[in-house]
């Protein structure tokens, strides 16, 4: 026996048997063997008789066969050692000298993202059986828990989801019923045996804790609302067809079993909200209604019904125009920390946010079509900015894309420790006019951020000078983006004097070129105007050094002049040069 010590723990490599001592042992296998079976041993001291017959070979055959019984009957029993020396070994493993009770829960932590399937293509089932085959006391564990096989997924083989039913006893089931991870809001096609699975679902209705599903028909919806579901807490249902569900007769949803919804997400269905408890709801979603849309004046009225609300999303692109004298009075939601309305129109994203008070907001998501609007956009934005101001206590940056008529803006803390976001969407309005009315407008309520990144898509060479011209006296702009846009504009703004008599964004620090169309002569122009020694005529001295010059899909090779000009500028930039339209600074 050999050992060696490491950091105060000792291992020992055992050795086997010596080879004297197994002989030794096949040697006493061996003569109980013989004196076992007699007849056979003298048969073998006759091997050389040719006399001898069929039964004496009989009884040779025969002696090896309990020799082959002896070897096996030997393995059997080390087998059954090294198992149980196995499990000795599993027993001192920390993991397993935890109480069941905290095994079982650090299990069902690592399964919990599972009993949603958002974005994982594996089962909870199929992963728990994966698990179950670890070692035996994992199988022995997991086979006597109950509720570790609680989830049932359409995908899992029917025989599988029966005995995940048997074993779960009378826990409280997660229903998971689609054949795609994600969303439940994009799932757009039918699961493979999905009746089968609503039936069975259907018949446990009692012990729901959530349940995601598909349905294909007002029938299918109507069955599943009328189920009696008293333990529900989060419900999540598309429907393949918008449809309303009603109740004739005296009936009511969930035959009045009152559940205490956390979670709540209706995508093509709508269901009598006055009649669901909605005390105790946390997460709400409503999109693709279609005709059977609450009106803005209900939908406020859900939310003044949700308390304890954290977060909303609201998709009802088509929803009719609304009047603020319609609004009611504002109410204030304190948990809520999300906001997500896209699409949506503006006169309802104006009248929610004219009468929700929310002092815990972190994050806002506005998606908006101006098509018919154009005139709540500065509306809009005061409304935002207000918002805004609420949930900032630092300074920000704000990021701003634009193309012809879209432009995006998100604000986020320079701060990043600091988790707050706003990402709102103007469509289908001018968006030199969006940009002003953002940016430029003397009001208390324009956006002012400590600095701005700025990105153009696509824009001809008069939206870009439209979009510049606005830019005057915006002296926070540290970073430039343009994609597939016509630069002439936009390199004669940066080269001179605009109407304030300063450099064209003058604090830029960050130049990003992509696939764009102009003259090489005309960068290397803006470049010698900003850097180049001489006297300064301009107010605010010169502008900073650009920090990241990157210039992608160039139209022809890099200007060698320029390439220089650049590391006399930075001497540590790398101008690798590429002749293939795709030269990068």
């Amino acid at each position: 026996m050999s050992s060696s010590t490491a950091q105060g723990h000792t291992t020992s490599n055992m050795n086997p048997a010596t080879p004297a001592t197994v002989e030794f042992v096949v040697d006493i296998l061996l003569q109980s063997i013989r004196e076992e079976n007699k007849n056979a041993v003298e048969a073998m001291s006759k091997l050389g008789d040719p006399k001898i017959g069929d039964e004496m070979l009989g009884q040779v055959d025969g002696y090896v066969g309990a020799i082959k019984s002896t070897l096996d009957a030997v393995q059997r029993r080390l087998l059954d050692k090294m198992s149980a020396l196995h499990t000795e070994h599993n027993k001192m493993i920390p993991l397993h000298r935890l109480p069941i009770e905290i095994f079982v829960l650090i299990i069902t932590g690592a399964l919990e993202s599972f009993q949603t399937r958002l974005w994982t293509r594996q089962t909870h089932l199929g992963r728990l059986t994966i698990l179950s085959q670890v070692c035996k006391r994992w199988r022995d564990v997991i086979g006597s828990t109950p509720s570790l096989w609680a989830t049932i997924d359409i995908r899992d083989p029917a025989a599988v989801i029966s005995t995940a039913i048997s074993r779960s006893s009378n826990h409280s089931l997660n229903i998971i019923g689609a054949s795609s991870s994600g969303s439940l809001k994009y799932w757009d096609n039918l699961p493979a045996r999905w009746k089968q699975f609503e039936n069975t679902a259907i018949m446990h209705s009692t012990r729901w804790r959530s349940i995601q599903l598909v349905v294909a028909s007002s029938e299918d919806a109507q069955a599943l609302m009328s189920a009696p579901a008293p333990r529900l807490q989060s419900l999540e249902v598309k429907s393949m067809a918008p449809y309303r569900v009603s109740f004739q007769g005296g009936g009511s949803i969930f035959q009045g079993t009152g559940p205490r919804l956390r979670r709540l997400a209706m995508h093509g269905l709508t269901i009598p909200w006055r009649e669901c408890n909605l005390r105790d709801l946390q997460y709400l979603s409503i999109s693709g209604l279609g005709e059977f849309a609450p009106s803005c004046e209900e939908f406020l009225e859900i939310l003044r019904m949700c308390h304890t609300l954290v977060e909303v999303n609201l998709s009802l692109g088509s929803a009719a125009t609304v009047e603020s004298s319609k609004k009611g009075p504002p109410f204030t939601m304190t948990q809520l920390r999300s906001m997500s309305f896209r699409p949506l129109s503006p006169s309802w994203t104006s009248v929610i946010l004219q009468t929700i008070r929310t002092p815990s907001v972190q994050y806002v998501c506005l998606e908006l079509d101006f098509s018919s609007a154009g005139y709540l956009l500065p509306s809009i934005i005061k409304r935002a900015r207000a918002l805004f101001s609420t949930a900032i206590d630092s300074t920000y940056h704000l990021e701003i894309s634009v193309w012809g008529n879209r432009l995006e803006w998100t604000c986020y803390p320079s701060d990043m420790s600091r988790r707050w976001k706003f990402d709102i969407t103007a469509m289908n309005n001018p968006a030199v006019e969006t940009l002003e009315t953002l940016l430029v407008e003397k009001s208390p309520n324009r956006f002012a951020p400590e600095s701005i990144s700025l990105d153009f898509h696509a824009l001809s060479d008069s939206e870009f000078s439209a979009s510049l011209l606005k830019l005057d006296g915006v002296d926070c702009i540290r970073t430039i983006g343009a994609y597939d846009c016509e630069l002439e504009s936009l390199l004669t703004y940066m080269s001179g004097a605009t109407t304030n008599y300063e450099w064209g964004l003058p604090e830029l620090e960050d130049f990003y070129v992509y696939d764009c169309d102009y003259e090489p002569s005309r960068l290397l122009e803006m470049v010698l105007a900003r850097y180049r020694e001489g006297d300064v005529t301009l107010g605010g001295g010169r502008p900073p050094p650009f920090k990241d010059l990157n210039i992608s899909h160039a139209p022809g090779e890099a200007d060698e002049e320029t390439l220089g000009l650049v590391e006399d500028i930075d001497p540590s930039f790398s101008t690798p040069m590429y002749p293939d339209r795709s030269g990068r600074l």
